[in-house]
């Protein structure tokens, strides 16, 4: 009787202390775009239906640090997640309050594409090309 008393209280133990004893299993890893496009000056461009920016864009890690004629702004990537060697799934966030789901396509170390997911007048996800639907980035 006092052997299986035991077990149940060792037992117990085991399962009440293994969350403290135990490592996590989570991944605090961030991925980050390529180091050809981080750490460069682009010029972001618009898509053939668009009239033209020509923006200089500074990325550094997964901002993007943009000076435009109005002003500066910051946008910053999150979730962003590796699908292949040239193409990136995340959320880009113009603002606190202000986001949407894209897709990075990476053609070359100086040409590189952000196609939203859901683009007015395109059927499907991350149809957008760069005669429209894309923002355009090339150094």
């Amino acid at each position: 009787m006092r052997k299986v008393n035991s077990l149940i209280a060792l037992s117990l133990a085991t399962v009440t202390l293994s969350p403290f004893v135990l490592p996590t299993t989570a991944s605090a890893k961030t991925t980050y775009l390529p180091s050809t496009i981080r750490h460069h000056t682009w010029y972001r461009l618009t898509d053939g239906a668009q009239g033209g920016f020509h923006d200089k864009t500074r990325v550094k890690g997964n901002k993007l640090h943009l000076r435009t004629a109005a002003g500066n702004a910051q946008w910053y990537f999150t979730g962003l997640k590796r699908h292949s060697k040239t193409i990136y799934y995340g959320c880009l966030h113009y603002s606190k309050k202000s986001s949407q789901p894209v897709k990075v396509k990476i053609f070359s170390t100086k040409h590189f594409d952000i196609v939203p997911k859901h683009i007015h007048g395109l059927k499907g996800n991350y149809t957008g090309n760069e005669q429209y639907g894309a923002t355009i980035f090339k150094r």
